[in-house]
Parts: structure tokens; sequence; C-alpha cells
């Protein structure tokens, strides 16, 4: 083949390169940068498509961002490359300002105020207090996350999403507009 590698990596290096790349950050980001001024598609569609991945990324559905701002894509009719690039948004620098705020956000909006320390209890003493089957008790633990935690999350990462989602592309449909026609009269000289 010809774009293969002579040495074969091992699985080891590969996750040592998703976490510290082998040229650096910098030109890591170059190459997005890079990667995003040569998508061949109308303006709005990219910048549609880099809100998408915004979006996505504020998400509580670690994992599956990639997947979901593919899917928000093709839903809007916007590229689905740019979406998958717009993931990049949430990385593990701002994931915990992303958390944090979109959880104060959603508890905001749900009028439940921040939780206060003094209500949490020993597991063990919970489960025995209430005499709970080990299914019942996880059922119940489960519970308590998906309301204390979860269903924040979702509203907060939601509307927090949205805003940045529309922020985004407001900035970045004129510069790609710009660069787009100069690349044009470049060509054209």
């Amino acid at each position: 083949m010809v774009f293969r590698r002579r040495n074969k990596r091992t699985k080891l290096k590969n996750l040592k390169e998703l976490f510290l790349p082998e040229k650096g950050w910098r030109r890591a980001f170059e190459y997005l940068s890079l990667r995003i001024r040569r998508l061949p598609d109308t303006p709005h569609r990219i910048a549609l498509g880099l809100a998408c991945g915004v979006l996505a990324s504020f998400t509580p559905l670690f994992g599956f961002h990639f997947l979901v701002g593919a899917l928000l894509a093709f839903l809007v009719r916007a590229n689905i490359f740019a979406s998958i690039l717009g993931t990049f948004f949430g990385n593990p620098i701002t994931f915990p300002f992303m958390v944090a705020i979109s959880l104060r956000v959603g508890d905001i909006i749900l009028a439940r105020g921040i939780n206060s320390g003094n209500d949490q209890i020993s597991i063990n003493a919970w489960s025995q207090d209430n005499n709970l089957t080990t299914f019942e008790f996880f059922k119940e633990v489960l519970l308590e996350v998906y309301s204390d935690n979860f269903m924040p999350y979702v509203v907060g990462g939601l509307t927090c999403g949205l805003s940045m989602a529309l922020i985004i592309y407001f900035l970045s449909k004129p510069l790609i507009i710009t660069y787009q026609r100069r690349k044009r009269r470049r060509r054209n000289q």
C-alpha cells in the first residue's frame, strides 16, 4: 500500500498519541485550522456544522460527542466534518468549566438552587436504615444521581450549548466567507 506505515505503531503508542501528539499540540491545532479552511462547502453549512459540534460537546453523553455532532449536522444538512471538528471545543481543559457551568445553569432553570453538603449521608447507613435489597438500593442510587446530576446537566448543557453554538455560528460564518473570497481571488490572479 502507498500510505501504509513502514513500522506499525503499537496500541500503547496510539494511546499516547491521543493525549500527547508526536509533533506537538501546536501542529495539531494548525492542522485542524487548515482542515477547516479547506472544507469544500458553503460558509453557511460549514459554520452550521461547527455550531452543531459545539452544541454536541455540551451534552452529558461523553464518548458520543462525535456521533451526536454528526447526527445533528446530518439532520440540519450542515457539514458533517465541520461538526466533528466543532466537537473539539470540548476537551480535557474546557470540560471542567463546561460541566460546572452547565450544572449551575440547570439548577437555576429547574429552580433547585445549589445542594448543600449537609443532607448527604453514608451509603451504608442509608441502605441499612431503609432495609433495601441490593437491586432496590442501586435503583434508588441511580434515580438520585439522575435527578440530582443528569437532568440539571442536560437542561443546563443544552441551554449553554445553544448559546455557544449561536455565538460560534455568527463568529465563524463571516470569517469563512472572507477566507473563501480571498482564496478565489488568489486563484483567479
